[in-house]
C-alpha cells in the first residue's frame, strides 16, 4: 500500500498551492513542522490516557477476532481441497474419461493425485458392486494403492507402490472389507449429494480424519453407481493452530459439538491409546488444565453445544486470573459442526501496557518541547543563505557576472556559496569563447559531414555503372564476346571492386578514428553468415583452384555482434585468404574459448597460402602495411583492411591474432562475446548461390536501345520497374534483369514513374534511385504509399548515400528495403525474390485474418449477456466492448457467487491472436477460482498469476495483462490488482479516483507476485457507483493527434450521473466515437458501469 501524508498537512499544501500572494519557505516549513508536533503530542497523551483504561479488552478482542477469523479462513480453505478433488473425479466419470467399470484405470491417477495435495490422507473411489481403489498418502510420506476387488475376495489389500507408481509387495491385508457396510458409505448413499463423514480414526497410521463424500447417480435410471471419498487428515489443523501466537501463554483449540477434541494448539493427540485401541475424549479429558479449565467452563455455562449459533466473547476465573475465551462456530453443510475456541489469559498484556502508557506520555512531552526548540532554529539556518545565493542566480542569469556571495560558514551551504563564486567567475571567462568556439565546430562539423557524404555518393555512383555494365557483358548480356574481351571486361570490373573497396576502407578508417560507428548488437548465427561471405566471395577463386569450406557446427551457438559488421570482419579476412593463396583450401571454424566466468567464440580463418614472414607478423594490422615491396606490387590493397578489420573486433569487446609460416600457411582467430539467453532460431541466408548463365532463358531481347514491355504481361512473369535518373545505372539493372525472366520497365524520373503507374502498370517490385532530379526517391515513395501498401507495392531504394539518417529517412516514407551502391548482383536479385514472396503471401495473410476474426468473435460470446446483468440483485449493472481492427486482448466478466458481486477487468499487452488467447485463459482461470470460492486477494491472484505465467512461457510469446477484481457484498467494494485509474461514483456525481499501481503488478509478467499484492475496501450507499475502463478508451486519438484522456471521461460521467445507467453508457461511447471522428481505433474499447440500487 502507498504511504500517504496526514490530512492537515495536504490541507496545507493546498492552501500554499493556491494562496494568491507567495508564501516564505520560512514559514511554509516551520508552520506544518508545528502542526504535526502539537498535533501528534496531544493526540498520543489523550490516547495514552484512555488506553489505560480500556486497553485489555480491546487488545485481547482484537487479537481474538483476528485469530479466530483466520482459524475459519483456513478452515474454509482447509475443507475446500477435499470437495475440490471429487467434484474433479466426478467430472472424468461424467465426461467417461475414467468409469466405474474400470477401476484398475484409476489407480495411478489416484496415486499421483494424492501426492499433489499434503494435507490428503487417502483418494478413494468405491462402485456399487463393492469394489474399490484407493490412492494413499502416509505420514512418514510413503505411497500406497488400496485395493478391494473380485480378484482379492473381497479382502482389503493395501500396496506398497514403486517410483512410477505400480503396485509392489503388499503391506496390509483386512479380511471381508466390505465397503458398503460401511458407516460413511450408507451416509454418503443417504444423503444423496456432497456430505461430510463424522471425525475417524485411520486404519493404517495413528491420524484423525475426515472424508468429503460425492454419490454418484446414473443419470438415467438414478441408480447409485458408487461414492467418492477424499480423506482429510486433521493434524494439519493443529499444526497451524500451534503457529498462531496467542498472546504470551494463550491458546487455540478445536471441538465439535459434542465437546469432543479435534485439534490443539498445544500439539496435544486428540485421542488416547487404551488396550491398543485408539480412542477419542472430550476436551473435558484434556491433560492440558488451560484446555481442561476452558472446556469444563464452556459446559458449565451451555447446557448444549450445539445451540451455540453465532461467536460469542466469555470471561472467567482459574487459579485467581481472569482469562477471556472467544467461541466462534463454524459450519459446513449438515455435518460439519463444529466450534473454535480462542483462550488468552489477561495477565499477558497489563504489565506491558501500562508501562507503554507512562513511557509514552513521557517521550511526547520531551519530543514536544525539543523538535519545537530544533525547528525555529534550522529554519533560520537554512533560509538565509539560500535566500542569498538566490538573489546571486538571478543577476547572473540577467547577465550581470559581478556576483560574490559572502558566507562565513565551511558547511555544506558555504562551500555551496564558494562552488558557486568559482562557477560565476568561470562562467564569465568561458561564455565567449565558448560560444565562439561552439559555432566554429559546428560549421567545420557540417562541411565534414558534407564531404563524406558527397563524396561517397559521387564516387559509388559510377562505380555502380563500371563494375554492373562490365559484369552483364561477360555474363553474356549482348551476347557472346571473345575471350580477349572478356578478360579486359573482367579486368575493368576487378579494377572497379578494388576502388570501390578502397572507397569503403577510406570511410571506415576515417569513422574509427573519430569514433563514429555504432554497432547494433544483436544475437548472430556464425554459421549462417560465413555460409554468406563465402558465396559473396566466389568470385575471387574463379581463375584458382581453391576451395572455401565452412566446418561451423549447424548448432553452434550464437554470438552477439552487429551484423553487416560481422559480414565485413569475416569478408576481409576471407578476401586476404583468397588473395594470398594460389591454390589450396581456405577453412572457416569456430570454437568455445573459456574465459573467466563467461566464455568466448573464437573464430578462425586458416588458409593453405604462401604465408607471412615472421618479422612482419608484429605489424601487419598496423595502418598502410603490406609487407615487402614485392608482394604489395602482385597482390595489391591500400593495407587498411586488416587494420579496420583489428578495430571493429575490439569495438565488439574481442581481440585478433594470427599465427603463420611461410610457404605453409596462415591461421587468423578472433573472438566474439557468447549472446547471452538467446534462442537459436533457422536463418535464412542473405545471399543465395550465384545462377549460371546457362540456366536462364531471358524472356527480353538485349539490343543496344530498350524496348518498353507490355504493361500488363502474363501475371506469371516477374514485373520489375527500374527508376534511375543515370542511363549507365538503368542499363546496369536492365543487364543483369533480363537474364533471370524478368519483365523490366524503366523510367528516369518521378514523373515518368507516376505516370507508368497511372497507365495501369502494376510491378511486382520497384528499383528507386534515391538522389533524381524533380523528384526524389523519398518523394516518389510517399505518392506511391498514398495509394498502395508496402505488401501491394514493395519499393527497394538504391543509394550511394551511407548515412544512417537518409536510410532512416527513406524507410519512414514507406519503402520496403534499401542498398547502398556498388552491389553485387547476387544480393541484388536475392532481395528481389525475397520482397516478391513477401508480396505473394497475402493468402496466407487472409488466413490469420479469419484467425483474428474467430478470436474476436469469442471475446464477444464470453462477455456476460445482459439478461445475466439484470439479474444481479443490489446493483445496476451495464457493459460495453467494441473490439479494435486487431483484438487486443481487452476483458471483463461479472459474475455471482453466494451473494458475493466479482468483477473482472484487464487489458493484455500488444494486439492479435496470441493477446487474444490470453484474454481468454484469463477469464477462464477467473472463473474457475471464483467458483471453488477463493475469496483471497493474494491467493487468488497468486494461483492465477502461477497458471499465466507458465502458460505464456510455453506459448513462447511476450505478453502480460493489467487485471484488477472487485468483489461486491452489501454495499462494500473490495478492490486488488494493478490495471487502469477506477472512478468511483457518489450519488451526487462526485468522483474519487483509486489509483491501483500498489494493489499488484501486471499478471503474467513475473513467476512471484504475492509481495506486490494488496486490496482496499471502499463503502458503497444508495446512488453511489463504480466506473471500470481499459486504456482504449483514454488514449482514443482524433485526427489532430489529441488524446481523450481520463479527464474528459471523468466529466461526461460526471454530468450524466442522475440519469439512467444505460442512458449514462450511451453517452460515453457517443462522446469518443465523436471525439475520434474519422481516426483508425487501435485498441480495444471496454467500459463497465455499475450504481447501487436503493
Amino acid at each position: 500500500m502507498s504511504i500517504s501524508l496526514p490530512k492537515f498537512q495536504l490541507i496545507w499544501i493546498r492552501m500554499v498551492r493556491k494562496s494568491q500572494r507567495p508564501i516564505p519557505i520560512r514559514t511554509v516549513l516551520i508552520i506544518p513542522f508545528l502542526l504535526q508536533i502539537f498535533g501528534a503530542v496531544g493526540i498520543v497523551g489523550w490516547l495514552s490516557f484512555q488506553a489505560g483504561q480500556k486497553a485489555v479488552n480491546e487488545v485481547v478482542g482484537q487479537l481474538q477476532n483476528e485469530i479466530s477469523a483466520r482459524v475459519e479462513q483456513n478452515l474454509e480453505a482447509y475443507l475446500a481441497i477435499p470437495e475440490k478433488i471429487n467434484q474433479t473425479n466426478l467430472n472424468l466419470l461424467q465426461s467417461r474419461i475414467l468409469t466405474f467399470q474400470n477401476l484398475t484405470q484409476w489407480e495411478q491417477y489416484l496415486w499421483r493425485q494424492v501426492q499433489i495435495y499434503p494435507d490428503i490422507n487417502f483418494i478413494k473411489i468405491t462402485n456399487a458392486a463393492g469394489q474399490e481403489r484407493t490412492g494413499e498418502q502416509l505420514g512418514d510420506g510413503s505411497l500406497r494403492i488400496n485395493v478391494v476387488d473380485t480378484f482379492t475376495n473381497s479382502d482389503f489389500y493395501s500396496y506398497k507402490t514403486d517410483y512410477k507408481g505400480d503396485r509392489t509387495e503388499v503391506a496390509t491385508i483386512v479380511k471381508d472389507f466390505d465397503t458398503r457396510k460401511g458407516v460413511w458409505y450408507k451416509d454418503a448413499v443417504k444423503a444423496g449429494d456432497a456430505t461430510w463423514s463424522s471425525v475417524y480414526l485411520s486404519l493404517l497410521e495413528p491420524t484423525l480424519l475426515m472424508s468429503a463424500l460425492l454419490p454418484v447417480y446414473n443419470p438415467q435410471t438414478q441408480e447409485v453407481q458408487g461414492v467418492l471419498n477424499t480423506a482429510l487428515r486433521l493434524d494439519g489443523i493443529g499444526n497451524f493452530l500451534n503457529r498462531l501466537k496467542v498472546g504470551k501463554s494463550g491458546q487455540t483449540f478445536l471441538i465439535d459439538s459434542d465437546g469432543t477434541l479435534l485439534a490443539t494448539s498445544t500439539l496435544e493427540k486428540p485421542f488416547l491409546v487404551v488396550n491398543n485401541d485408539r480412542q477419542l475424549f472430550a476436551a473435558l479429558k484434556s491433560q492440558n488444565p488451560l484446555t481442561q479449565a476452558t472446556a469444563n467452563y464452556l459446559n458449565q455455562t451451555h447446557s448444549n453445544l450445539r445451540e451455540i449459533k453465532q461467536g460469542k466473547e466469555l470471561e472467567f476465573i482459574w487459579n485467581n486470573s481472569r482469562y477471556f475465551v472467544k467461541v466462534l462456530p463454524f459450519q459446513k453443510g449438515k455435518t460439519v459442526n463444529w466450534l473454535i475456541l480462542v483462550v488468552v489469559p489477561e495477565a499477558d498484556f497489563m504489565e506491558q501496557i501500562n508501562a507503554n502508557t507512562r513511557t509514552t506520555i513521557a517521550l511526547c512531552s520531551l519530543a514536544l518541547l525539543g523538535a519545537t526548540l530544533i525547528g525555529l532554529f534550522t529554519t533560520q539556518w537554512i533560509v538565509k543563505p539560500i535566500l542569498q545565493l538566490n538573489i546571486a542566480a538571478k543577476k547572473i542569469a540577467q547577465g550581470d557576472w559581478e556576483q560574490k556571495v559572502n558566507l562565513k560558514r565551511d558547511d555544506e551551504l558555504g562551500q555551496l556559496a564558494k562552488s558557486f563564486n568559482s562557477m560565476a567567475k568561470q562562467l564569465k571567462e568561458s561564455f565567449t569563447i565558448l560560444e565562439a568556439k561552439n559555432e566554429e565546430l559546428q560549421h567545420l562539423d557540417q562541411l565534414k559531414d558534407e564531404f563524406l557524404a558527397n563524396t561517397s555518393h559521387e564516387l559509388r555512383t559510377p562505380l555502380n555503372g563500371i563494375i554492373g555494365i562490365a559484369e552483364s557483358l561477360i555474363d553474356g548480356a549482348t551476347g557472346d564476346l571473345s575471350p580477349q574481351t572478356n578478360s579486359n571486361l573482367a579486368m575493368i570490373a576487378a579494377s572497379g571492386r578494388r576502388l570501390s573497396s578502397l572507397v569503403g576502407d577510406i570511410l571506415d578508417f576515417s569513422k574509427l578514428r573519430h569514433q563514429n560507428i555504432e554497432l547494433e548488437l544483436r544475437p548472430l548465427d556464425i554459421r549462417a553468415i560465413a555460409d554468406a561471405v563465402s558465396i559473396l566471395s566466389q568470385h575471387l577463386i574463379t581463375q584458382k583452384n581453391l576451395h572455401i569450406i565452412n566446418r561451423i557446427p549447424v548448432d553452434f551457438p550464437l554470438a552477439e555482434a552487429d551484423e553487416n559488421r560481422l559480414q565485413q570482419i569475416l569478408y576481409n579476412l576471407i578476401g586476404n585468404a583468397i588473395k594470398f593463396t594460389p591454390e589450396g583450401i581456405v577453412e572457416i571454424s569456430a570454437i568455445i574459448l573459456p574465459k573467466g566466468n563467461k566464455s568466448q567464440i573464437a573464430i578462425t580463418i586458416s588458409d593453405t597460402g604462401i604465408g607471412i614472414p615472421t618479422n612482419k607478423l608484429d605489424r601487419i594490422f598496423e595502418s598502410f602495411e603490406q609487407g615487402e615491396g614485392s608482394t604489395a606490387r602482385e597482390y595489391g590493397g591500400t593495407g587498411l583492411g586488416l587494420t579496420i578489420t583489428k578495430q571493429l573486433i575490439e569495438l565488439h569487446r574481442g581481440e585478433i591474432t594470427v599465427e603463420s609460416e611461410v610457404g605453409i600457411g596462415s591461421r587468423f582467430t578472433f573472438t566474439l562475446p557468447i549472446a547471452e539467453n538467446a534462442v537459436k532460431t533457422p536463418t535464412e541466408k542473405r545471399v543465395k548461390n550465384p545462377l549460371q548463365p546457362q540456366e536462364i532463358n531471358t524472356l527480353l531481347s538485349i539490343n543496344s536501345s530498350f524496348v518498353q514491355p507490355q504493361i500488363n504481361p502474363s501475371s506469371e512473369v516477374i514485373k520489375i520497374l527500374i527508376v534511375d535518373d543515370e542511363a549507365v545505372n538503368r542499363q546496369v539493372l536492365f543487364n543483369n534483369l533480363s537474364l533471370h525472366q524478368y519483365a523490366v520497365f524503366q523510367a528516369s524520373n518521378g514523373e515518368e514513374t507516376l505516370e507508368l503507374i497511372a497507365k495501369g502498370l502494376r510491378p511486382d517490385v520497384i528499383l528507386l534511385d534515391v538522389m533524381m532530379p524533380k523528384m526524389t526517391g523519398y518523394e516518389v515513395t510517399q505518392k506511391l504509399r498514398e495509394q498502395f501498401n508496402q505488401t501491394e507495392l514493395p519499393i527497394i531504394l538504391l543509394t550511394a548515400k551511407t548515412q544512417v539518417q537518409d536510410i532512416v529517412t527513406g524507410l519512414n516514407m514507406g519503402a520496403n528495403d534499401y542498398m547502398m551502391k556498388p552491389f553485387a548482383k547476387d544480393e541484388l536479385l536475392a532481395r528481389i525474390k525475397t520482397h516478391v514472396n513477401i508480396s505473394r503471401l497475402q493468402t496466407e495473410n487472409l488466413r490469420l485474418a479469419t484467425e483474428l476474426e474467430v478470436t474476436r468473435r469469442l471475446q464477444q460470446m464470453i462477455l456476460p449477456k445482459p439478461e445475466e446483468l439484470a439479474a444481479i440483485s443490489g446493483l445496476e449493472i451495464v457493459g460495453f466492448m467494441e473490439p479494435a481492427e486487431e483484438v487486443g486482448g481487452d476483458y471483463y466478466d461479472v459474475l455471482e457467487t453466494d451473494g458475493v458481486v466479482t468483477f473482472g477487468i484487464g487489458d493484455v499487452t500488444g494486439h492479435g491472436l496470441e493477446s487474444g488467447i490470453l484474454m481468454l485463459m484469463a477469464q477462464m482461470g477467473i472463473r474457475t477460482l471464483t467458483e471453488i470460492r477463493e475469496t483471497n486477494p493474494i491467493q487468488f491472484l497468486t494461483i492465477l498469476n502461477n497458471t499465466l505465467y507458465k502458460n505464456v512461457a510455453r506459448m513462447n510469446v511476450d505478453r502480460n495483462l493489467t487485471l484488477a477484481i472487485l468483489n461486491y457484498y452489501q454495499g462494500l467494494l473490495t478492490v486488488s490488482g494493478q490495471h487502469e485509474e477506477i472512478l468511483i461514483v457518489r450519488s451526487d456525481g462526485k468522483i474519487e479516483r483509486i489509483d491501483t499501481m500498489d494493489l499488484g503488478i501486471p499478471i503474467a509478467l513475473d513467476e512471484n507476485i504475492t509481495e506486490f499484492i494488496n486490496s482496499i475496501t471502499v463503502e458503497l450507499k444508495t446512488g453511489d457507483g463504480v466506473v471500470l475502463y481499459t486504456d482504449g478508451i483514454t488514449e482514443t486519438f482524433n485526427l489532430n493527434k489529441q488524446q481523450y484522456g481520463l479527464d474528459r471521461l471523468c466529466d461526461v460521467i460526471s454530468q450524466n450521473w442522475q440519469h439512467p445507467i444505460e442512458e449514462i453508457k450511451q453517452t460515453v461511447i457517443n462522446d469518443i466515437v465523436t471525439f475520434r471522428g474519422e481516426e483508425k481505433q487501435f485498441d480495444d474499447i471496454t467500459l463497465l458501469i455499475l450504481k447501487q440500487k436503493a
